[in-house]
């Protein structure tokens, strides 16, 4: 590894204005801060100390301290990667930012900071793009822990890269981490073929270690990825063993499986197998969005086994749950269901233009599954209207006819 304190040295000479000659003027000869500069040098600690404060820096080499940071560093990334809180360890290091920053963990602290920022804004989120592509100017500077961490980071934020990424950081150590977030980049482009191989690995990898939370993960994505492929057997194998695990890791994760399968079978029209899952998912441990949907999932199942009393109940819990910072598309939910199930109105204008719309529109945020419902629909609309070509074109898209 290239000695990286002769970069920042560099960088913030060029950035005063200042020659070789004058920043190491009375400290060093100018070959051996070109040296320096270039990562081949390492200075003693006398002579770093010089040229920083010729520079104005307040370097630290507070070995105490540093020692400190490390293992703070040591212990923040070892609870990232199996799935642990890591609030104490993360307040410390934000602390003595600067004190890092202006030190030999400078590339340490940023690799710290995009997983923050990963943390709390996501994987799409622009300070996550800036943090990443700032650490990518100083890969040559990074040893291989230095590496895998900067690999696996950045192989979370959303771009073209992200599959090399993940590649590069499964070279330097396969760990069942690396292959779970392989498989949910696959998922996320719908190579479902992928993901599933993925996955497996993922799981087997996690079995080795003891990783629970892997486990856990990489069953609900072959759960999804199979609900996909609309194999609802080898769904519910993968679902119910991600079930399983949860219910000795997080018991509001059970809640989102039951509804993942509850909702899978109301997606292939399977209203009575449903309705146990959204029971059981219908908990006040669910977030808020997930409790509006399980109710409105409810009252179509009811309404389609021709509970309508029922049907009605959960329809109004839905309206009630409903808030104005909820999607734009449910509005369009309870709009289409109450003109379909209350109003028995499915011959209108407006039933046909609102069941468009959430066909075209709803997959990003309600997923593939509601699109084959809406399909469904459509072609149950289609055929209503005579529009036998329609039905078939569309049946045929989604692998069946209605």
């Amino acid at each position: 590894m290239k000695n990286f304190t002769g970069f920042l040295i560099k960088q913030q000479r060029l950035h005063q204005g200042l020659s070789q000659e004058a920043l190491c003027r009375g400290i060093c000869a100018v070959s051996y801060l070109s040296k320096i500069e270039q990562g081949l040098g390492h200075p003693s600690p006398a002579i770093l100390q010089q040229l920083m404060a010729a520079l104005g820096i307040s370097y630290n080499q507070d070995e105490e301290m540093l020692s400190q940071a490390q293992d703070m560093l040591d212990a923040y990334f070892d609870k990232y990667f199996h799935s642990e809180t890591a609030d104490r360890e993360a307040a410390w290091l934000k602390l003595h930012q600067q004190e890092m920053e202006n030190s030999e963990l400078h590339l340490s602290w940023h690799l710290f900071n995009l997983y923050a920022l990963l943390q709390k804004h996501g994987k799409s989120a622009p300070v996550c793009h800036q943090e990443a592509a700032y650490l990518a100017r100083f890969r040559d500077y990074m040893e291989e822990d230095l590496l895998f961490l900067y690999y696996a980071g950045a192989g979370q934020v959303e771009s073209e890269d992200q599959p090399e990424l993940l590649r590069l950081a499964e070279n330097l150590k396969p760990t069942s981490f690396v292959k779970q977030s392989i498989a949910e980049t696959y998922y996320v482009r719908k190579d479902y073929m992928s993901a599933i191989a993925a996955a497996e690995r993922a799981f087997s990898a996690a079995a080795e270690e003891g990783s629970l939370p892997i486990m856990l993960w990489s069953s609900y994505l072959l759960g999804a990825c199979y609900s996909n492929y609309n194999d609802l057997g080898f769904m519910l194998r993968y679902y119910k063993r991600a079930r399983e695990l949860s219910r000795s890791f997080d018991p509001s994760v059970t809640t989102l499986i039951d509804y993942q399968i509850g909702s899978a079978f109301l997606e292939h029209t399977r209203y009575e197998e449903a309705v146990p899952y959204l029971l059981a998912a219908d908990s006040r441990k669910a977030g808020a969005d997930q409790r509006f949907l399980t109710a409105l999932k409810l009252s179509v199942c009811y309404f389609e086994q021709d509970l309508a009393s029922l049907g009605l109940e959960y329809l109004q819990n839905a309206s009630d749950l409903k808030t104005d910072r909820m999607p734009a598309v449910y509005d369009s939910l309870l709009h289409m269901t109450t003109l379909r199930y209350v109003k028995e109105d499915r011959s209108s204008s407006d039933y046909e233009a609102v069941l468009r719309d959430l066909y075209q529109s709803s997959e990003a945020a309600l997923g593939m599954g509601c699109k084959r419902l809406f399909a469904e629909y459509l072609i149950q609309l289609y055929i209503s209207q005579r529009k036998y070509k329609e039905a078939l074109a569309l049946g045929a898209e989604h692998g069946y006819v209605g």
